[in-house]
Parts: C-alpha cells; structure tokens; sequence
C-alpha cells in the first residue's frame, strides 16, 4: 500500500479567480488561503509578511506546509542569500527551503543550508548527500518533506496520469501547481483524494 499523501498548494497567494471575499483584508488571504490548501509555495524574497505567517503556523493545530523557494539567482548570489536565510533562521522548522537546480551550487552555497529543511528539484542526477527519488522524470534531493513542483497546466486525464507517476515517491510530499487557481486546485486535490492520495 501506497504511504503517498499530496499536500497541494501554489506558488504565491495572488489567486485572481474569485478565490478571496471582496472585502478580504489582504493581510487576511494566508489565513483564508490556509483554510482551503494544505501547502504554498512562496519566494525566499517575497514581499509576503514572512513574520506573520510564521507566526500563525506556530499557533495553528492544522496540517500545512510552507515552501520557500530560492530562486537560481540567489542560489548564485551568496552574500544575498546569507542575509535572507539569517532573517528566517529562527523560524526554520517552520519551512521547506526549495530550489530547482540544473547543477550542483557551491560549497559555500551546500553551507548555508545546513540546519535547514531542503528540498531540491532536478531534471539532473546530482551529487548530493541527501535522500533522492526520482519522480515524474523529476529527481527530489530532500532531508524532511520533498517538493515536487509543477509548471503545467493540464486537464483532467493528465493531472490523473502525473498524480499517478508522482505517487511512487511513496512520502508525504508537497505538490506545487505553479500558476494554477482554486478551481484548478480543487481539481488536483479531488483527482488525488479519488486516487487514495
């Protein structure tokens, strides 16, 4: 029996379908976002209140996962992401540090992540010291909860087809519709309830 169970979220909270109530605070759309998705998918440097939503992750009872992706920019900019990282340092179980890589980044880089949760994506085989699958053509280097991160849009038999290739990572992951709205969403969340996911 499969042990996979999908956490699905987005990158970003701007849903432009509807999604929020017109009259929504904006510093409310995490809380009411939280509400709906079990995962979010946020850039290291947002301009998200990082804080606050740190702080209601440490006062919520609910499952829910937050990704903080590390864009290759600043996987090359070190001095950048020392300050980012030293920033959210106290908060760090509180996130999945995730970056899409094409290579191996620097010594120095490898550093700055230690004590951190991490999880990299790869079209790549990489030398990394870290727990890997290989998912959906996708590598997941990972030492908590891995990422798997997506950029299509598809329709209902390939969202079926991808959750089906994506469940042989046989973990709680963390599945990130790049782009997609709650009507999406919904969709892949049903899809993988339907398939026992």
């Amino acid at each position: 029996m499969s042990k996979t169970e999908f956490l699905i979220g987005r990158r970003g909270l701007d849903l432009i379908d509807d999604f929020y109530p017109e009259d929504l605070p904006s510093e409310w759309r995490f809380d009411y976002y939280a509400t709906q998705f079990k995962a979010l998918c946020l850039p290291i440097d947002t301009k998200e209140d990082l804080e606050s939503i740190f702080e209601e992750l440490e006062d919520s009872d609910e499952e829910f996962e937050l990704a903080l992706s590390v864009s290759p920019k600043l996987i090359n900019n070190d001095k950048e992401l020392t300050t980012l990282l030293g920033a959210i340092e106290s908060y760090k179980s509180l996130f999945v540090l995730f970056c899409e890589l094409d290579q191996l980044p620097s010594d120095k880089v490898i550093s700055l992540f230690k004590g951190f949760q991490v999880s990299f994506q790869s079209n790549n085989q990489l030398q990394l010291e870290l727990p890997v699958k290989e998912v959906a053509g996708k590598h997941l280097y990972f030492n908590h909860i891995p990422v798997l991160y997506t950029q299509n849009s598809r329709n209902e038999k390939q969202i079926r087809d991808y959750i089906q290739q994506a469940a042989v990572i046989n973990e709680r992951t963390i599945l990130i519709c790049q782009n997609a709205e709650s009507e999406s969403l919904n969709k892949v969340r049903v899809i993988a309830e339907i398939l026992g996911f």
